[in-house]
């Protein structure tokens, strides 16, 4: 008997933790979410940058 007690306080442990971890990844998730926002502007800027002369003819010499 006393196993099914340890089983049931071993799951409201768990439930307990789940629901703690539900709560921090809400919060880390808008950091996470405003980084990751960050850097797809980043990402987006960088792919509309012209590329450099010097990168082209190096590029051209390799054909």
């Amino acid at each position: 008997m006393s196993d099914k007690l340890g089983d049931e306080k071993s799951a409201k442990t768990k439930r307990e933790k789940k629901d703690d971890g539900g709560k921090r990844a809400d919060k880390s998730g808008g950091r996470v979410s405003s980084v990751g926002r960050a850097l797809r502007t980043v990402y987006d800027e960088t792919l509309r940058e012209d590329v450099p002369d010097d990168f082209l003819d190096l590029l051209g010499k390799l054909s």
